[in-house]
């Protein structure tokens, strides 16, 4: 690539109505970076719902020198496509990829995938802005700590990146102005990493410890949300947001007068089991309206493959402090994970309607790349579909027809407590 100035094309596919905070992470940094000072920045954000063809379009409007695309296992068959077309239209074009879905199977992703030309892996704001730097310099991609790229006719890897290790040098995208607020559609990150390692949950792989963003940081972002005019309700993507109780306090203090003030927190994702009276007090001093949590599955089998911890008596503890202060639950529950039976899954379902926490969320398990069950399948028992999104096709408790009559059921028994018809039970009903 010639030493003119780059415009590069940051892109999300997301979930309708929402944006990409990581490509906004990506761009703050890379704004900020004088190595780059004459590079112009856009960002794009699409729904999932979009045609690849209409996606490309609007990219390929913007005449872009890079297309940086975040990938996830819900996108990936869109972005590949739209790599596709833009490389058709676009031969000179760098795309680049990064995200959850790239990142641990890299070379895998390249060889699969010949117009992508480089996968930025782990945490991606310094490696993404000394992969512009190479490109701009014309030097090799492939040499870029963090990166694998396409060299000699192949593909190789650098070495992988150091973690960040003072968070509060990334940018914010919100206090630097590449992302606007938007009423509901606003997530702030105030750590990284996760205290769980589940198996089948790529959260947190890689970190070996949490890393905070500081408190002045913070609470910066969240005066500058919590004021922007028409936000009456925003979140954060923490995995734990009930991280330690002098945490949440924090948060409270913090939080108390915006939430005085009408402002409220739609579905922070809790430790529920560590949830009593006083702490739901102060989830409800934060605004809070609805939490998000397990427990995934109540089978021991599971429970121990995964690396889960249950304790059913302070689950029900926790609902029920959450529900007294008007705090809608959500429970989530996952079909197909190791270990589980039908009759596990059931168990689950009759257990959380039984705890009218407001909302049961029934999902099909995803063998995401990189977590353990993706890479310990086969000792498993645990068939899976290697194309994103990765859904389990069967395990070694259930064949593919139980696993779709156990979604058919589930979902009918978790459509009827949706309507809040009582005395739902399951009854054999996989017979």
């Amino acid at each position: 690539m010639s030493t003119a100035a780059l415009k590069v094309a940051l892109i999300g596919v997301n979930s309708p109505g929402y944006r990409s905070l990581a490509l906004g992470f990506l761009r703050a940094h890379a704004q900020a970076d004088p190595r780059l000072s004459d590079v112009g920045f856009q960002t794009l954000d699409l729904d999932t719902d979009a045609d690849p063809w209409w996606i490309a379009w609007r990219v390929l409007a913007l005449d872009p020198e890079v297309v940086a695309l975040s990938v996830t296992c819900w996108n990936a068959r869109i972005v590949y496509e739209v790599a596709r077309i833009v490389r058709a239209a676009k031969p000179n074009a760098s795309i680049l990829l990064g995200g959850p879905e790239v990142g641990p199977i890299a070379e895998d992703v390249l060889r699969a995938h010949p117009n992508v030309d480089a996968v930025v892996r782990g945490e991606g704001e310094i490696t993404f802005a000394d992969l512009l730097v190479a490109l701009k310099d014309g030097a090799e991609p492939a040499d870029v700590p963090g990166v694998t790229a396409r060299r000699d006719g192949g593909v190789a890897s650098a070495p992988d990146r150091p973690l960040i290790e003072d968070l509060d040098n990334v940018p914010s995208p919100y206090l630097s102005g590449v992302l606007e607020p938007v009423d509901g559609s606003t997530y702030l990150e105030t750590y990284r990493g996760c205290p769980h390692r589940c198996a089948y949950c790529f959260e947190g792989k890689g970190y070996g410890r949490l890393r905070r963003f500081s408190e002045a940081r913070v609470a910066a972002e969240i005066d500058f949300v919590a004021t922007s005019e028409g936000v009456r309700s925003f979140s954060f993507i923490d995995p734990v947001f009930n991280l330690t109780p002098k945490r949440l306090k924090w948060l409270a203090e913090h939080l108390e007068p915006y939430a005085a003030s009408g402002i409220r927190l739609h579905t922070v994702e809790v430790d529920i089991e560590s949830i009593d009276e006083r702490s739901a007090s102060e989830l409800k001093r934060c605004g809070v309206a609805s939490v998000e949590t397990g427990p995934q599955t109540v089978g021991t089998r599971a429970l121990q493959t995964c690396h889960r911890d249950f304790d059913r008596a302070a689950f029900a503890a926790g609902v029920a402090a959450c529900r007294s202060q008007g705090i809608r639950v959500e429970t989530d529950l996952i079909i197909g994970m190791p270990g589980d039976t039908a009759a596990d899954v059931l168990s689950g379902i009759d257990f959380t309607i039984s705890l009218d926490p407001g909302t049961v969320q029934l999902s099909t398990l995803h063998v995401l790349p990189g977590t353990e069950l993706w890479n310990s399948a086969a000792e498993l028992d645990l068939r899976f579909d290697p194309e994103p999104p990765h859904e389990v096709i069967a395990t070694g408790e259930m064949d593919y027809l139980e696993l779709r009559r156990l979604e058919v059921l589930g979902n009918a028994m978790v459509s009827v407590y949706a309507a809040r018809v009582p005395h739902i039970g399951t009854g054999g009903a996989l017979a």
